[in-house]
């Protein structure tokens, strides 16, 4: 097997919570060697955000810490004494990545701005992650995945018609936002290999949310309709008998008829209420009537059933489902990682396949300034106790 894909990739790690270090995430996931730089004492505030091993709180115990830095390696740096960040500039000396998620103006202040550290490595990429990009009248806004989730007009649900605003759960914005810049990041590296040059790339979560839902934006410019007016074809979320959850979506007229004979009244394809034209008028009716229907059935033998008749019905799987999920069991989907604390933690893999450079998890998420002796010493030529007085001197 080759090496991975971004093998030799230095990428030092200024970023926290969760844009950022998905971002390198990714990355270290294809073989960059990550270093994550982290406040002291108490490093990224990610350590201290739950779900907690055993609901105990602690910086070595967080299960969305463990997720996001999986792969890395952690150093402790006060960036704003003059020795953490003199460190810092010569780690900076032979990087090929920076990532940071700071608010726009903070690396200026520190004397990291992309003009200062280009004087140091002109091939160096910086990629900078903010909540709405380093310029603009917002740029300098805080927000949060709500505000962000809704500013992209992901809270109108794909139903509209009057559907009220709705959140999607957890940090959607976040992992977007770090997805996009770690594909911004590596199509940077690759220029910067063919010119010998690096660039500044900058992030927006916003704007990178708002790549998700560009539907709506395009259907305005076209026809004028704002997004709760486009309306949409779906019958909704239905219980099964079994308490799970079933989502139809038939909406052509052969979709229709065929549903309407699976769930056992064929009667209705030749009701007028309930034919394509008048479908969506109607689909209320429909739904009091194919309901009831549905709670005849477990979810997964609809589900089954429903594929052998070509008729789009979705299950909503539990977590449970998913990790059970034959589909993601037969592609290596989930990997196992042993962490020293944490102990064995089942997370997600690649979205995607490489046959020659694969994705790995090749550790688990690193203590807080676990490699300090060896990224500091050994890389920069350091002693211990020089090590020992950068500590008592808060540096690291």
């Amino acid at each position: 097997m080759a090496d991975k894909a971004l093998a030799n990739l230095k990428v030092l790690d200024l970023s926290h919570y969760v844009a950022g270090p998905y971002c390198t995430r990714i990355l270290a996931g294809f073989g960059a060697n990550v270093i994550k730089v982290e406040k002291p004492p108490g490093g990224d505030p990610a350590r201290r955000i739950g779900p907690f091993l055993g609901d105990e709180p602690g910086p070595e115990r967080s299960v969305l810490f463990l997720y996001l830095n999986s792969t890395k390696k952690s150093i402790t740096l006060n960036l704003k004494s003059p020795a953490g960040l003199k460190i810092m500039r010569d780690l900076l000396k032979d990087a090929d990545v920076l990532v940071e998620s700071f608010k726009p103006g903070t690396m200026s202040r520190l004397g990291l701005s992309y003009e200062a550290v280009r004087t140091l490595n002109p091939r160096l990429v910086m990629t900078s992650v903010s909540n709405f990009g380093q310029t603009g009248p917002y740029r300098d806004y805080k927000t949060s995945h709500l505000v962000t989730w809704g500013m992209g007009i992901g809270l109108y649900t794909p139903d509209g018609y009057g559907a009220r605003p709705l959140q999607m759960g957890g940090w959607v914005t976040h992992y977007v936002a770090g997805l996009f810049a770690a594909a911004a990041t590596a199509a940077a590296v690759f220029q910067r290999n063919k010119t010998d040059n690096g660039q500044h790339v900058d992030t927006s979560m916003q704007e990178s949310i708002m790549m998700m839902t560009t539907f709506p934006s395009v259907v305005y410019s076209y026809t004028g309709l704002v997004h709760h007016d486009i309306g949409g074809k779906g019958l909704g979320v239905m219980t099964t008998k079994d308490g799970g959850y079933i989502g139809p979506n038939a909406w052509t007229r052969p979709q229709i008829e065929r549903m309407f004979a699976l769930l056992g009244v064929p009667e209705m394809a030749q009701d007028p209420r309930f034919q394509e034209s008048t479908w969506v008028a109607n689909r209320e009716e429909a739904k009091e009537i194919l309901k009831n229907r549905i709670k005849e059935w477990n979810s997964r033998e609809l589900f089954e059933k429903a594929v052998e008749w070509n008729v789009p019905i979705a299950m909503l799987p539990t977590t449970k489902d998913i990790l059970e999920s034959p589909q993601h069991q037969a592609r290596g989907f989930f990997e196992e990682v042993e962490h020293p604390v944490i102990g064995k933690a089942t997370m997600p893999g690649a979205p995607f396949k490489m046959m020659l450079t694969p994705w790995k998890t090749e550790s688990p998420a690193p203590l807080l300034g676990q490699h300090n002796t060896e990224v500091i010493c050994n890389g920069l030529g350091y002693t211990r106790d020089d090590l020992e007085r950068l500590r008592e001197q808060g540096v690291i």
